[in-house]
């Protein structure tokens, strides 16, 4: 009956919130343009392969972004692997404006869809932790700077939180072939298909780890479609994308830069730094082996994911919804929801005092 309860309002959450997305939408897109906007560039590229054009070229890019006047602050190409493009070119059919706005609607619709699919894993759930849950992510910073630049980070979210779910309900190659989508952003991807790799390998979930190659094989076929050259082409810009944001974020390379200055020690040392965190986690994985269930094995991967990211922009600390949620179930379980709810509010007063510090 209580859980009937539940689903009920989850429901009700859902009615009532969609329409406020869309509100906040269109006002958002009113205030600012789409065009100017990380989305541009994606709808960009979008709008290339629906063109026949290569977004990896530089003249090409240039060319369509001076006509088109989109991603005007982006790299002189695309910076992102071509099944991206491909998945973009059904919003870059629409004028870029509105599919900003749909984009806009949509990003708020998959993370609160996140939000209730991980806490549906606590079955002894409340209402007020639900209430509490939804409010406290969508008032986190990095919140915010999803939906103004139109970035991808939601749709990750939702991805990594369905694996969750599939891997939990026993569906590992599901579960992996889904997870494997998140090479799409491969400065993060990467480093939490590795650590979900060493988390599979614990257990001997081979199927999962099947699923994940399978998804990967997957994309680089989507992409071959296109350009079957792609994955040369994008290995290229990868890599000067790395060397170009070296040091410059909060991460395990940025610190060690900070520290250390030399380019050619302080890689040397990062490598390192990344090597321990991994040897951390296989630790932590292999000591309790098939213990270790998919939230709480994706809340420990997440943070150390995010930490050994070769580079990391503050919208990718929305990723972080997972411990966080995680942390507030086992919080509202030990101590109850009035310290559950002082500990979210922790977290949002934490990130909107560190902008202030900082501007």
């Amino acid at each position: 009956m209580k859980e009937r309860g539940l689903k009920k309002q989850t429901v009700i959450n859902f009615l009532i919130l969609c329409p406020i997305f869309l509100v906040f939408s269109l006002l958002l897109s009113r205030w600012w343009e789409g065009r100017g906007m990380d989305f541009g560039a994606y709808w960009q590229a979008g709008h290339m392969v629906l063109s026949g054009q290569d977004v990896y070229d530089r003249t090409q890019w240039i060319a369509v972004r001076e006509l088109m006047g989109t991603a005007l602050h982006s790299e002189p190409t695309f910076q992102y692997p071509l099944p991206l493009a491909i998945f973009f070119a059904l919003l870059a059919w629409l004028p870029i404006q509105t599919a900003y706005t749909l984009w806009i609607f949509l990003t708020q619709v998959a993370v609160l869809t996140s939000i209730v699919i991980l806490l549906d894993l606590y079955p002894a759930k409340s209402g007020y932790l639900e209430l509490l849950a939804i409010a406290g992510i969508f008032f986190f910073r990095p919140m915010f700077s999803i939906l103004n630049s139109g970035q991808i980070l939601g749709l990750l979210l939702l991805l990594v939180s369905v694996s969750i779910r599939l891997f939990a309900s026993g569906r590992w190659f599901s579960g992996g072939f889904v997870l494997a989508v998140l090479s799409l952003k491969p400065s993060v991807g990467f480093p939490i298909l590795l650590l979900s790799g060493l988390w599979l390998l614990s257990r001997k979930q081979w199927k999962g780890i099947g699923g994940l190659l399978a998804g990967g094989l997957t994309l680089v076929l989507i992409g071959a479609l296109v350009n079957p050259r792609w994955l040369i082409d994008y290995v290229n810009i990868g890599g000067y994308s790395f060397w170009k944001y070296y040091g410059v974020n909060p991460t395990l390379w940025g610190i060690v830069d900070k520290i250390f200055k030399i380019d050619s020690l302080s890689v040397a040392i990062g490598l390192v730094g990344v090597a321990a965190v991994f040897a951390m986690e296989a630790y932590l994985f292999w000591r309790n082996k098939s213990n270790v269930e998919a939230f709480p094995a994706f809340a420990s991967i997440v943070p150390a994911a995010l930490f050994v990211a070769p580079y990391l922009w503050h919208h990718d600390q929305i990723l972080l919804t997972i411990p966080i949620l995680f942390l507030l179930i086992s919080i509202s379980v030990k101590y109850g929801i009035g310290k559950a709810g002082i500990f979210m509010f922790g977290i949002v007063t934490v990130a909107f005092t560190r902008v202030t510090i900082a501007y």
